[in-house]
């Protein structure tokens, strides 16, 4: 039984915005969620912040006049940052908007926003990130046992075939050393077979969620409802 701990999101945010006001209003509406805001003054300042630092959330206006939010996105994207984007736009410009969820953004909020819809869209983000977070580790692990499974099966034939000439020579020669030899052989073959029909029955598994925000991967339980 693999126990997969629920890894812990960092509350934290970069709000990128030229009109410090907004960026001081997105603090201090998610500060008092327990969310620690970065404040980014201008989309170069925002830039120069990702350059150096990787955010599980993002907030961009989309109209800026150094760096726009665009610009944001496609360095994100480009940088391979695995960070969501949420846009800020304060035109009511559907096209801008799909735009930009076109070129990865998450999710996008029309100024002047309230309170409750800024929160709202903050939580189903996180919550968001918690849920691809675990189905990335449950990808992981897939592919981790699909590693062990052919691994098994590579190396299983030519260690029966090891087994099988030890076997041999501990029944047809006489020598006590040679037989000594060839038994401590076979017996650490049968060590290493263990191994490998543990590797491959590790395909083997139900993943089992509990409150609490934690999955375990139950190889025992997956072997008896296949077998």
């Amino acid at each position: 039984m693999i126990h997969l701990p629920k890894t812990e999101i960092e509350k934290v945010v970069l709000v990128i915005d030229d009109d410090e006001g907004d960026c001081c209003l997105v603090e201090d509406i998610l500060s008092e969620d327990g969310i620690k805001v970065v404040k980014a003054i201008g989309g170069e300042k925002g830039i120069h912040i990702l350059s150096g630092r990787e955010f599980p959330l993002v907030i961009t206006d989309l109209r800026m006049p150094d760096i726009d939010g665009m610009a944001i996105i496609d360095f994100i994207r480009k940088r391979q940052i695995n960070s969501l984007i949420v846009v800020l736009t304060g035109y009511a410009s559907i096209d801008s908007v799909i735009d930009a969820l076109r070129c990865g953004a998450y999710d996008y909020i029309i100024k002047p926003f309230g309170t409750d819809l800024l929160r709202f869209t903050v939580k189903r983000a996180f919550d968001y990130i918690a849920l691809r977070d675990e189905q990335q580790r449950v990808k992981f692990f897939e592919m981790v046992t699909q590693l062990a499974s052919t691994t098994a099966h590579e190396v299983f034939q030519p260690l029966t075939v090891i087994m099988g000439e030890a076997k041999g020579i501990c029944k047809d020669v006489k020598d006590d050393s040679i037989r000594d030899m060839a038994e401590q052989i076979l017996e650490e073959s049968r060590k290493i077979r263990d191994v490998i029909r543990k590797m491959d029955n590790l395909h083997n598994y139900v993943i089992k969620t509990y409150p609490g925000g934690h999955s375990i991967i139950d190889i025992e339980k997956g072997s008896s409802i296949r077998d």
